[in-house]
């Protein structure tokens, strides 16, 4: 939509065309803009749609904004930064000088917020956390706590919850924002208070924060110190964008594309991905080397080639759907520490066993009625290569759930990235296991 503005019109008119546009599609657009419309269009946006739409760039875009900015006008844009999306800018500047450079255009309060979340270890609930909340005292009228909300209140801010404090700053309770403005004036907050209310710890994983959101509902919940001091709130919104990351970074994992980014260019893009593509290439080949060995096999029986895509598919499709549980468990914690689940690895062996079978009698079915009505010049009866063809899928989809899942539970008892467990390496493993079981099999059968 922004591209379709005319930057040859006047700032009236252009600032008019840029207001009903999203912050998110400014965001889109702006790269792709030259430096003097960029310039142009930072210049006439208000301070809310920058800010905006600078939490929507990626970092190299947000610096390149940045020097674009006069410095009063970066202060403005910093100030109205919540915490925590500022903690994440500043995250992903790897020089330091630069870093040094924009915490001066910082107030104190705010550079001592930051630099304090920037200590956090970055898998803690404390490192998702914002500092923009607000809070009452526990002896407060809701006259007095309605005031203090509407007075002290900032536009980055998060008030649909509001935290009750004792008179030790030691969090007893909440109350939403809905609550406190349907009160009358003159009753207490602890009439309207919440005191059974679920947080977490500023050291407790992120998933706790996760899970604590997700089972109890909450739009937001508070991180507290040792001493039950509110230091912070993980927020819905902080989990999703969390949530959305983690997934992300685990599919690309999965693919191997760990630094992939959709801004990259189709060149940068091929080089991610051609080293791994590579190796399959050469794993490929190596497998196709070895199998010359069943060279006379399949001269002898023909049949067997129309069979192959059906024996990798199945073992493939099962060793994912293992992999996939499996990892998913460990994300979420449903397994005790570095141990083997042993519930888990049954339970899916069991399952790996019943529809290895199940499938294997499918398949033993459908190629001896194919062969039995489509036969070929091979002198095996069709029921013979349909034996073959059971004990091929049976044995190379169990070999394959095996994999999927002690894979990814071997590399998490050692501290490895489970998600690595699949991609192109493994699946091309998989192959390589069920093409011996079958064209093994065979010859043991046929020669």
């Amino acid at each position: 939509m922004l591209k379709k503005i005319n930057f040859k019109h006047s700032d009236d008119h252009l600032k008019k065309a840029i207001k009903p546009i999203l912050a998110y599609d400014i965001a889109q657009a702006y790269p792709d803009l030259d430096d003097a419309e960029k310039k142009r269009l930072l210049h006439l946006m208000s301070l809310d749609k920058l800010t905006d739409m600078f939490v929507e760039l990626d970092v190299d875009d947000q610096l390149d904004v940045l020097t674009h900015l006069e410095e009063t006008r970066k202060k403005s844009l910093f100030r109205n930064m919540e915490s925590d999306d500022l903690k994440e800018f500043m995250e992903d500047i790897d020089d330091e000088n630069l870093r040094k450079d924009i915490f001066s255009l910082l107030s104190k309060v705010k550079a001592k917020t930051i630099s304090l979340l920037l200590t956090y270890e970055e898998d803690t609930a404390a490192s998702i956390m914002s500092t923009d909340f607000m809070t009452v005292s526990l002896d407060d009228t809701i006259k007095q706590a309605t005031d203090h909300v509407i007075k002290e209140s900032r536009e980055q801010d998060y008030i649909d919850t509001i935290f009750v404090l004792d008179e030790d700053k030691r969090i007893a309770g909440l109350i939403d924002l809905k609550d406190l403005i349907i009160a009358r004036s003159n009753s207490s907050i602890k009439k309207i208070m919440f005191e059974d209310f679920q947080f977490v710890h500023q050291d407790e994983s992120i998933e706790k924060a996760i899970q604590t959101v997700v089972d109890y509902d909450r739009n937001a919940i508070p991180v507290l110190d040792s001493d039950d001091h509110i230091i912070g709130i993980v927020t819905a919104d902080d989990i999703f964008d969390e949530v959305y990351e983690t997934v992300e970074s685990d599919y690309q994992k999965m693919a191997l594309l760990s630094d992939h980014e959709s801004s990259s260019s189709a060149w940068v893009r091929s080089k991610q991905r051609l080293p791994w593509l590579m190796i399959a290439v050469v794993l490929n080949l190596l497998i196709a080397s070895f199998l010359s060995v069943f060279e006379a096999t399949l001269a002898e029986v023909t049949a067997i080639v129309l069979f192959q895509p059906l024996i990798l598919g199945m073992a493939g499709n099962i060793g994912t759907q293992a992999l996939a549980v499996t990892i998913l468990g460990i994300h979420k914690n449903e397994f005790d520490g570095k141990k083997i689940p042993q519930n888990h690895v049954m339970k899916e062996l069991f399952i790996g066993l019943m529809n290895s079978l199940l499938l294997g009698v499918a398949a033993f079915l459908f190629v001896t009625a194919f062969l039995s009505f489509f036969p070929t010049q091979d002198t095996q009866a069709p029921y013979q290569m349909g034996i073959i063809v059971f004990v091929a899928v049976s044995t190379s989809m169990f070999i394959s759930a095996l994999m999927g899942v002690f894979v990814p539970i071997l590399l998490n008892r050692y501290n490895q990235d489970p998600s690595a467990a699949s991609g192109p390496i493994m699946t091309t493993i998989n192959d390589l296991v069920a093409l011996v079981i079958y064209f093994g099999l065979a010859t043991l059968a046929f020669l």
